[in-house]
């Protein structure tokens, strides 16, 4: 089976991995350290920083734990499966790339490429970064969805979730959950191995579909994104350099006849994800299996925070949410406008409002950002995932350095927002909301 045969066999399991994303609750990890160094940082409030890390020192032990299900995977399946996380871990907690292709059936086909140019990617995107993404601490947990046969082939769907301590903000504790992963797996005289592994995760699949996509060379492709990448990475470091020398004009005198709650909108997005299983208020609907749920726990965010939904005007002027269906109408409300669900038209609606519901700046510094405000990830143009700003991290010396995030599909809990995979962002600064005429 051919790489697009299996793109589109992947994406047609995801509407049903989607769903089975509500059911899982897991327990219990066990961890594993690697050395790292840390400079003092702060940030803007300090109240969810509590946990401790006990020592940088390396720690011995299983790294990877397969989580309660309803399925059991073969301790001889399980094996090459956790040999990947092992070498993928410790390649991201040193950003230090190695062999990944090793664990494969065959290490020059074009998957294990991929599966070895993916890494790379995120660990050049990584040492880029200003801040130490290396990490002092990991944890990873495995829920193993689904085992299927055919093809020839094992089918093992399972999900990823971990916890994760940067070097750069070491006594913080970062969650990822509902990172879906899919192994084909086949059979030798020496027990299992990997034919092909594929990830539902921003840089593999950025990466994956751009191969996909164009007839160059896989490594021209790969070789192109990474240089884009990192041309955006230095842009920003320059409008944060900007932004921490004061020369940023800031514009924030827009008057609201109605202040955002930032806090109320923080609390309900620290509500709405978990650390290890997948939750969703489902009182909104749930999208994971149609392209992601991450603006759709933003707006949930923002109208916990106070900003009203808007009906005013046609549907690609409105925001709001009064059912799963797409609202085609004018100023009615019922169904959903675009703007509730959808990166790039809720940006539009963030800037082109005017009247009735959300006032917010899109112009600003990409730094200039607080605790409630939105930020949008990209890549060449393409606005593809938001989050919501949980606290906003200062060095010693009282310069911005990064925030923390929090989001869905992926879901996120205090993540540094300079260690995703996606290098492009934008910041939504949420002022209030105006009554209108």
């Amino acid at each position: 089976m051919n790489r697009r045969e299996r793109l589109l066999r992947r994406k047609r399991k995801r509407t049903m991995i989607g769903l089975a994303l509500m059911t899982l609750m897991a327990m219990g990890v066990v961890c594993v350290g690697v050395v790292a160094n840390s400079d003092t940082i702060t940030t803007s409030t300090g109240s969810i920083f509590d946990a401790k890390v006990e020592n940088n020192a390396i720690k011995s032990g299983n790294s990877i734990k397969i989580r309660n299900s309803d399925e059991t995977l073969d301790d001889a399946m399980l094996e090459p499966i956790s040999d990947y996380f092992e070498v993928y871990f410790q390649a991201l907690a040193n950003l230090e790339s190695v062999d990944i292709t090793a664990v494969f059936a065959d290490s020059s086909s074009e998957n294990a490429w991929v599966n070895q140019a993916a890494m790379d990617y995120l660990i050049q995107l990584r040492q880029s970064q200003s801040n130490d993404l290396k990490m002092t601490d990991y944890q990873c947990g495995l829920t193993v969805t689904s085992i299927d046969e055919g093809y020839g082939e094992i089918e093992v769907a399972l999900l990823e979730d971990h916890h994760i301590n940067f070097a750069f903000i070491s006594d913080v504790d970062s969650y990822s959950s509902g990172i879906v992963h899919t192994f084909y797996l086949t059979e030798t005289e020496d027990g299992y191995v990997i034919a092909e592994h594929y990830k539902e995760e921003d840089s593999f699949l950025m990466l994956e579909e751009a191969i996909a996509d164009s007839y160059d060379d896989p490594q021209d492709v790969a070789d192109q994104l990474l240089s884009e990448a990192l041309s955006v990475i230095e842009e920003l470091s320059w409008e944060k350099d900007a932004y921490n020398s004061g020369n940023w004009d800031d514009r924030w005198a827009a008057t609201t006849d109605h202040s955002y709650d930032a806090e109320a909108a923080v609390d309900y997005a620290m509500t709405w994800v978990d650390s290890s299983a997948v939750l969703r208020n489902d009182d909104y609907g749930v999208y994971d299996g149609y392209g992601g749920n991450c603006n759709n726990y933003i707006s949930q965010a923002l109208f916990a925070g106070g900003i009203p939904m808007d009906s005013d005007g046609y549907i690609n002027a409105q925001w709001k949410w009064y059912g799963e269906e797409m609202d085609d109408g004018d100023g009615s409300e019922w169904g959903r406008s675009p703007a509730w669900t959808g990166v790039a038209e809720f940006y539009s609606y963030a800037s082109e409002n005017e009247g009735y519901g959300l006032v917010a700046l899109v112009d600003e510094n990409v730094f200039s950002g607080s605790r409630g405000d939105v930020l949008q990830y990209g890549h060449n143009g393409d606005w593809l995932h938001s989050v919501i700003i949980t606290e906003v991290i200062n060095d010693s010396d009282g310069n911005m350095t990064d925030y923390l995030i929090n989001s869905n599909t992926t879901d996120r809990i205090n993540y540094p927002a300079s260690a995703y995979g996606y290098s492009e962002l934008r910041l939504i600064k949420v002022l209030g909301w105006n009554d209108g005429e």
